[in-house]
């Protein structure tokens, strides 16, 4: 009976040795190629993780997260076999299921499986996931549920900015949410930080303002916000008084490799250098990442984890140049007021190739209606704003140009004003004074533009047929007969019928209208180019 137990426990130990070897030997490639020994003894760890406990999709486990950074590192994650299932697979399943639970699953949860299946190559379950994130974003982030909501929030702008898909959410609603959250109310020692609020004490948080710093970075890449300016360098200031005499970065209770590593890739994206910023006995985040991380058992940090090790091994590639630390996406403001196509000039967006809209876009861009964006996409299947809507309606029917008074209006009526970028003013002003746009009544009174907000179906079918009824008079309603008709709010019914009588708005082939689906920029263009054929008789 001894001699029983002890096979199967020498099997598992002759088996753990060959897949390390494995990896030892994917490793030893890597170092050839310039990567540390420090990475590969993370490597080692997180696939003895793996094998023993198989995906736990999670922080704490070799999850989706992990498989994102092993992807990263070069390892070939396809190759790691547990019980006859690879870890690519395993994380493929467990992203497949988290999708499948909908509301159920956290947004945090949903951001890391989308960066992996994007790593693996995955598009189709990639762009389901991506999806999932825009239908639950709100000026509340993708969830609010509460106080703590900012640690499923946070991490799942950043890893949509580290993945560069920052452009594809509504940016206005990210940028406002994120600083929005910032602890700015008074001069203290928590200034500049993100956190949560329990009862009447707020906690400062190290990874919750990284996070933000790194994203508040990919919103504004080129630097042109002053407030989301000041929200990183406030941002930076707080987590520079976190450091140690050893050099690491700790707050609170936290793991100091976790927030050492939190530092360094931060510090990366922004382009600066983590060696520079030294403690008192002159010790940088790098020396302690290098010279105190491990532990003697080949464990990482305080919680010696698989977390520990995949943030090791993440800060080690931002060290490297590598991990896509530093994506600059452009964002949909910077798009409308970028590149532009001259009158009669072909269309040759990078990403219209193919795509149903590819004719419809070529010719708003030939009649200056439409633009693109300055690395030359017009990225289709991002939400259309208030912003870009009032932008191109203007274009379409090129009134007289915004005056000083017209301007001046926007302070008026407006009480997010300020918030209105540069490029917008003089279209959301000629169109506030044409009466093609108005605000969103607050309780207190007054008026919120919000045009960084996506715009539903039935805002645009309401945006039209106030133009239809302008320049074709009145158009009696075509009766709606759509399948979900009764889910039409009564405000915009009579719109929907307008428009739709006109040929200008119409339903899906399922006979259903979606009133409060969002616009995509691609579904704005056709809606705009049969407006333009109406109102050309």
């Amino acid at each position: 009976m001894e001699k029983g137990r002890r096979l199967p426990v020498f099997a598992m130990a002759v088996w753990l040795v060959v897949a390390l070897l494995v990896v030892c030997v994917g490793a030893g490639r890597m170092e050839a190629a310039g990567g540390s020994a420090l990475r590969d003894k993370t490597v080692q760890f997180l696939c003895r993780e793996y094998l023993q406990n198989g995906v736990v999709n999670s922080d704490v486990g070799v999850g989706a997260y992990a498989c994102y950074i092993l992807n990263r590192a070069g390892v070939d994650v396809a190759a790691w076999v547990r019980q006859g299932v690879s870890l690519r697979e395993a994380v493929l399943k467990a992203a497949r299921e988290d999708l499948s639970k909908g509301g159920e699953v956290r947004a945090k949860q949903l951001a890391q499986d989308l960066v992996a299946v994007q790593a693996l190559g995955e598009k189709e379950l990639a762009a389901r996931l991506l999806q999932a994130l825009k239908d639950r974003q709100t000026d509340k982030g993708f969830e609010d549920t509460g106080p703590l909501s900012i640690y499923s929030n946070m991490p799942a702008f950043e890893l949509l900015g580290r993945a560069g898909l920052m452009n594809q959410i509504n940016t206005g609603l990210a940028r406002n949410y994120i600083l929005d959250q910032q602890y700015v109310r008074e001069q203290n020692a928590r200034y500049g930080s993100w956190g949560s609020l329990d009862g009447d004490q707020y906690y400062a948080d190290f990874m919750a303002t990284a996070q933000a710093v790194r994203a508040l970075h990919c919103l504004d890449p080129e630097k042109k916000d002053p407030r989301v300016q000041d929200g990183i360098q406030n941002g930076l200031a707080w987590m520079q008084r976190q450091q140690k005499a050893d050099g690491s970065f700790v707050a609170g209770m936290d793991d100091p490799v976790i927030d050492t590593a939190e530092l360094i890739a931060t510090l990366k994206t922004l382009g600066m250098d983590p060696a520079a910023w030294k403690s008192g006995a002159g010790k940088s985040a790098v020396d302690y990442l290098m010279n105190e991380s491990l532990n003697a058992d080949g464990s990482f940090g305080t919680s010696m984890n698989a977390m520990d090790a995949t943030w090791v091994l993440w800060a080690c590639l931002a060290l490297e140049g590598k991990g896509d630390l530093a994506k600059q996406p452009q964002t949909p403001s910077q798009g409308e007021s970028g590149r532009q196509t001259q009158p009669g000039a072909e269309a040759t967006f990078s990403d219209l190739k193919g795509h149903w809209a590819e004719e419809v876009v070529s010719r708003l861009v030939q009649m200056k209606v439409a633009s693109g964006y300055p690395d030359g996409t017009f990225k289709p299947e991002g939400q259309v704003t208030r912003y870009e809507i009032a932008s191109m309606m203007v274009r379409l029917l090129k009134p007289d140009g915004a005056s000083k008074q017209d301007l001046s209006m926007l302070d008026v009526k407006f009480q997010d004003c300020r918030y209105i970028p540069q490029w917008a003013q003089e279209a959301v002003a000629v169109a506030l004074r044409e009466g093609l746009v108005s605000g969103y009544p607050q309780p207190g009174g007054g008026l919120l533009f919000s045009g960084e907000k996506p715009v539903s179906r039935a805002e645009l079918a309401a945006l039209t047929a106030r133009i239809i009824k302008r320049k074709c008079g009145d158009v009696a309603p075509k009766g709606l007969d759509f399948t979900d008709a009764d889910q039409i709010p009564a405000w915009a019914k009579e719109a929907v019928g307008v428009a739709y009588a006109k040929g200008v708005a119409g339903g899906y082939p399922d006979r259903t209208f979606r009133a409060e689906r969002r616009v995509t920029r691609a579904e704005a263009a056709a809606v705009l180019l049969r407006l333009a054929e109406v109102l050309a008789g």
